[in-house]
Order: C-alpha cells, then structure tokens, then sequence
C-alpha cells in the first residue's frame, strides 16, 4: 500500500500573505515617511464620525441632499411626537 502525504497547498498564500504584512509594518514603523502616514491615520481615525460625515456631505449630489433634508425633518418630527408621548406617560 501506498501512502499518500496531505498537499499543502496554502503555503504560498500564506508565505506571501506574511511577507506583504511584514513589509507593510515594516515600512510603517522602520521609515520617516510611514509614521508620519500612521500619524495621520490616527489623526483621521479620531474624529472618524465627523470626518465621514464630511466626506459623506461632499459626495452626495445635490438632488439627494434635498432629499435627506427632508427626511431629516420628517425624523425630528417623528421624535418630537415620540417624546410627546413619552412625556404623556410618565405624567399619568
């Protein structure tokens, strides 16, 4: 009988997988250039919310800020009378 030994077949997609990673942290943390890319991802990453935002207000057409003008409205109503209502039952 013969013995058959599993195939490996991942290990260069994993090889090159590591070696991109290692590559990448690398030159993030061993060149002047990285860090200074790492300090602005970090400077990005904490006011994230307002800087999608930003983004987000940039990148929509006209037509469709309308749009979310109006549904924004529709939303602070909606809560105007959802918090009514609350206000109403915890008075009775």
């Amino acid at each position: 009988m013969k013995k058959s030994e599993p195939e490996v077949k991942n290990f260069w997609n994993g090889f090159l997988a590591g070696g991109v990673v290692a590559g990448v942290v690398l030159y993030a943390f061993g060149t002047k250039n990285g860090r200074n890319g790492l300090k602005l991802l970090l400077s990005f990453s904490e006011d994230l919310d307002t800087n999608i935002h930003k983004v987000l207000v940039h990148s929509v057409p006209q037509t469709a800020k309308k749009s979310i003008k109006s549904k924004s409205s529709l939303l602070e109503t909606v809560t105007a009378v959802l918090d009514k209502i609350q206000y109403a039952a915890k008075s009775s």
